[in-house]
């Protein structure tokens, strides 16, 4: 029989050809296309008497868009750059089967590059999903449709347009859609934006309840929030905190030259407490007799308590936050319960909180080339269980939040570690878990300069860094 090693083809075998003996595929032309590249490696998956596995051995340097990898080997199309990332991170961990993937480090930094680089949310983009789904379900979708076909994330449709809402309105002018009063059209926004982000899913939940029902015992929502999300509760401060949330008491804006919170300025009502009864506030009453509002706003809560449900993992959920999700700054001090989120100016690496509860410590890994001496921080890991940490600049041992942060046990302060390799991936940052003060590992140290006090930190964490996510941070 005629044997042959390799055939070197160009733009031939893409589809249409069936060589079931084919058991090495070695891809050297760059490509533009996930379709392209599942067409390419399909020339091999035919099965065949003694072909027992396939090799694919892929030059993905040539590739001008390597953040398409992810997307075409493990088939995730919800074009969310937090979870590319986490999926080269996973290395087989992800992919179905018995199949297993192996990148050198160079290809993945290559392809983190291009994560980072790479514009996912461009209009015509958005566009093109959106008008491919209407066509595909016959309607104008919902926030739930793009979760139901496992397509792009519909939050970057509130991140570009402020809610899905505006984005279909733009998009559908020559139709019947029923235009929103600029008031409900503002309220949906800050809903949107600001409670059904899928961060947290008590405000979801309760104000899926309140527009149920009027009234709503403390019992009835954690019980609720217990029934469905893996028996995780939720505590008397957490509520309270979810009924500032949803006033929109937490976020502020800038209103006659101060930060004001939204509710205040706007004079929301959304619920009120009477003795451990959550009733449904005026504004919220009002706004849901607008059919479109209340369906825009439910299938918004929706998204969010589906998107929370999909992060969770009762092992690696720690007092409101899973381990390895991202998180931005606004969404940590929520999530800590915080009445007012901090102006960022005052937050730096950390802050703590004011009743001395908690310090959410921030960290960018590698520091931009531009960043002053004095606010050059050299916090590194020493191994996955051992964290070093530099305090802000002219601070001494006897500093208020130092002696805090050192005395973390006789205190019963707590140290969520929140952490980004770069600024090229945003503001959002990974929780790492809790920090636990070394003792006599306190030092009073100096900058760079020699002249700037800082003091030094070592801390353990509660659990060892997964491994995959500690090289792609120190690489």
């Amino acid at each position: 029989d005629l044997k042959l090693d390799y055939i070197f083809t160009v733009d031939v075998f893409n589809e249409g050809i069936d060589i079931p003996k084919i058991n090495q595929i070695i891809m050297l032309r760059p490509t533009q296309s996930a379709i392209i590249f599942v067409q390419q490696l399909g020339r091999g998956l035919r099965k065949d008497v003694n072909k027992d596995y396939l090799t694919v051995i892929d030059f993905i340097g040539n590739y001008a868009n390597n953040y398409m990898i992810p997307i075409a080997l493990y088939g995730d199309n919800t074009l969310s750059k937090d979870n590319l990332r986490k999926l080269v991170n996973s290395g087989s961990a992800l992919i179905p089967g018995a199949s297993t993937v192996n990148f050198d480090e160079i290809t993945k930094e290559r392809i983190y590059q291009s994560i980072d680089s790479a514009k996912l949310n461009k209009k015509r983009d958005l566009q093109k999903d959106y008008n491919l789904l209407k066509f595909r379900i016959g309607r104008i979708p919902m926030m739930t449709d793009f979760l139901d076909y496992k397509l792009r994330d519909p939050y970057q449709y509130v991140e570009y347009s402020g809610s899905l809402y505006n984005f279909i309105n733009e998009e559908e002018l020559d139709t019947n859609f029923k235009l929103l009063s600029i008031e409900a059209k503002k309220l949906l926004e800050y809903f949107s934006k600001n409670i059904n982000n899928g961060v947290r899913a008590v405000e979801s939940l309760l104000l899926l309840m309140l527009i149920e029902k009027d009234e709503i015992n403390f019992s009835d929502l954690e019980s609720e929030h217990m029934a469905r999300f893996l028996g995780i509760g939720v505590d008397n401060k957490t509520i309270l905190s979810a009924i500032n949330c949803l006033n929109l008491l937490f976020q502020t804006e800038r209103y006659e030259g101060k930060q004001k919170p939204i509710g205040e300025i706007n004079n929301y009502e959304i619920a009120h407490v009477n003795n451990k009864i959550i009733i449904s506030g005026e504004t919220l009453k009002k706004f849901i007799q607008e059919d479109v509002f209340k369906n825009h706003l439910i299938d918004s809560i929706h998204y969010s308590l589906r998107s929370f449900k999909s992060k969770l993992k009762r092992s690696d959920y720690v007092n409101g936050f899973v381990r390895y999700e991202k998180y931005t700054r606004k969404d940590v001090f929520r999530l800590l319960n915080w009445e007012q989120n901090p102006i960022a100016q005052n937050v730096g690496g950390y802050m703590v909180s004011r009743d001395n509860c908690d310090c959410a410590i921030f960290v960018t890994y590698k520091k931009a080339e531009k960043i002053t001496e004095t606010t050059r921080y050299e916090d590194a890991f020493v191994n996955q269980e051992i964290f070093t940490y530099k305090s802000k600049s002219k601070r001494k041992l006897d500093s208020r939040e130092v002696k805090l942060i050192s005395s973390q046990k006789e205190n019963n302060i707590r140290l969520p570690l929140f952490l980004k390799k770069s600024d090229d991936e945003g503001i959002s940052h990974y929780y790492m878990g809790e920090l636990f003060i070394i003792e006599d590992s306190v030092k009073q140290e100096y900058m760079k300069d020699g002249k700037v006090p800082v003091v030094t930190f070592s801390f353990t964490l509660d659990k060892p860094v997964e491994e995959n996510l500690y090289k792609y941070i120190i690489s």
